[in-house]
């Protein structure tokens, strides 16, 4: 048995950030994936002859010198033909019942976009703005900056976006729209930290990208460059135990029977699936078994993938349709028989086409206990009353869009659809949840479940140790590598990358 420096299970965006990051430090990489191919949300599908993202919508921080570009960059997996910018004038249209918002580009234009709609609140928002840029500032894998300032740190993982927003103003429209990134974390505003959503404003605002060949050619660049670094991506590997001894994993085993060994062993799936391969639980503390079981998960999403002949939709733009325009209430999944609180809807082909006929995808807020009752049932081979259930959501989506667009549902030719379940039988994340953990403040920063573990050579990595996105679960990758590695060396090569961008 061929002994590796590293072993992977997974293969989303964390773990094959983490591979390549190892492998270009010369550790033998070997990465374990269930599935048929690569890429975790990373993952396209097939509907109608239309390729669909499962995960993939829409990223930031993509221009030269912004993290995520000089992140892939310094992987050596980036290429301009892989992304398309998004509609710099607005690239995300929030609907509310009384007033409509276009996000541009950039913090000065953002600024005065949301200043004309409030006058009275130019201040409110441009101090809004200026802290997200001072939060994110304290993030050092997210600004490649070695050095930590621990109190600001702490600041921002303690105060919620909704303590900040609110002494900020009592404008409810305004705290809707300065709200409505949560949507992209499934985490209510006063429960998320403000340096966490200030991550997630900050790399959209300043460059938000589309991926103009879905998220599998982005895989594909991935596991090309592990190869040709030596590394290897093992596909319809499912690991099913982990051996401990002596507080370290000696041996990884999969279904089939395959061993592997290896001095690390890197877990990027969900921390509980994680936790439930090893052999000797007793290595963990009966209080650790007791907070892992009580960990939130985030909400579900229901996600229809359609066909459309309204060609008013902006393929460069993404559109969000709230219900209310009360902070306290629009961010809601409400019932399962209720049209939802908020549905996102993005292009699933960002390259303008002259085809009559586009492709969008739309998701909305659903627990899983609409669809625990069939939990156990196989996937593809549910029940008549779960399929009619799943009808019955979609024509509340589709309500909800026709809102704020008259005629959208006749306009839709054809569509399937996705739940909790879909997600559980496909990544198993874990009550088949979007986000993973719930990212409250009480699951992030000194608080959240970081790489390292109490079996001494496992380590985690994923959006469930840090951010869920794509941008999130690559730091992610970068943060946990760096405790193989030293982040210090990486993090100083990174920033200077980007300085020279």
């Amino acid at each position: 048995m061929k002994k590796r420096d590293a072993i992977i299970i997974g293969s989303g965006i964390s773990a094959l950030t983490c591979a390549l990051l190892l492998a270009k430090r010369g550790k033998s990489v070997t990465v374990l994936e269930q599935y048929k191919k690569p890429g975790g949300y990373l993952h396209c599908f097939s509907r109608f002859g239309e390729r669909f993202d499962t995960g993939a919508h829409y990223v930031g921080a993509m221009d030269p010198g912004h993290p995520f570009h000089t992140l892939l960059s310094y992987l050596g997996v980036y290429g301009e033909e892989e992304f398309v910018a998004l509609d710099p004038s607005g690239f995300d249209e929030f609907h509310f019942p009384e007033f409509t918002v276009q996000m541009p580009k950039g913090y000065p234009e953002a600024v005065a976009r949301l200043s004309e709609l409030f006058p009275h609140e130019h201040a409110a928002i441009a101090e809004f703005f200026t802290l997200v840029r001072q939060a994110v500032q304290f993030f050092p894998t997210y600004e490649f900056n070695d050095s930590m300032q621990e109190l600001p740190m702490q600041h921002i993982f303690e105060t919620s976006l909704a303590t900040v927003v609110r002494r900020l103003t009592s404008n409810p429209r305004l705290q809707c729209t300065l709200f409505a990134y949560c949507g992209l974390h499934g985490v209510q505003p006063d429960d998320v930290a403000f340096g966490f959503h200030a991550l997630v404003v900050d790399s959209l605002v300043r460059s938000p990208y589309g991926l103009k060949n879905g998220g599998d050619a982005l895989t594909q660049k991935f596991v090309r460059q592990l190869e040709a670094l030596g590394g290897e991506v093992l596909l319809g590997h499912k690991v099913v135990q982990l051996e401990i001894r002596d507080q370290h994993i000696k041996r990884v085993v999969t279904e089939a029977g395959a061993e592997f060994e290896s001095e690390w062993v890197i877990s990027a799936i969900h921390p509980k699936a994680t936790f439930a391969l090893c052999d000797d639980v007793k290595v963990f503390s009966p209080l650790f078994a007791r907070r892992l079981e009580a960990l939130k998960e985030s909400v579900g999403l229901f996600g229809i993938s359609a066909l459309t002949t309204d060609t008013s939709l902006n393929p460069l733009r993404n559109y969000y349709f709230f219900e209310s325009s009360d902070p306290q209430r629009f961010l809601l999944a409400g019932e399962a028989d209720a049209t939802p609180g908020v549905v996102f809807l993005s292009s699933a082909r960002r390259v303008p086409s002259e085809n009559r006929i586009q492709p969008i995808n739309l998701h909305s807020p659903a627990p899983h206990t609409w669809f625990s009752q069939w939990r156990e049932s196989a996937y593809a081979k549910r029940s008549e009353e779960y399929k009619s259930l799943k009808l019955s959501l979609a024509e509340n989506v589709f309500a909800r869009v026709e809102q704020y667009r008259p005629g959208f549902r006749e306009q839709v030719t054809r569509f399937a659809t996705s739940t909790p379940l879909t997600n559980l039988h496909f990544n198993g994340s874990a009550e088949g949840s979007a986000y993973g953990l719930y990212h409250s403040i009480q699951n992030t920063g000194p608080r959240a479940i970081g790489p390292r573990t109490k079996v001494l050579n496992l380590l985690l990595t994923g959006q469930n140790c840090l951010f869920p996105g794509l941008l999130g679960a690559a730091i992610a990758g970068l943060r946990t590598s760096g405790h193989i590695v030293g982040i210090k060396p990486v993090l100083g090569e990174l920033k200077e990358l980007g300085a020279n961008a």
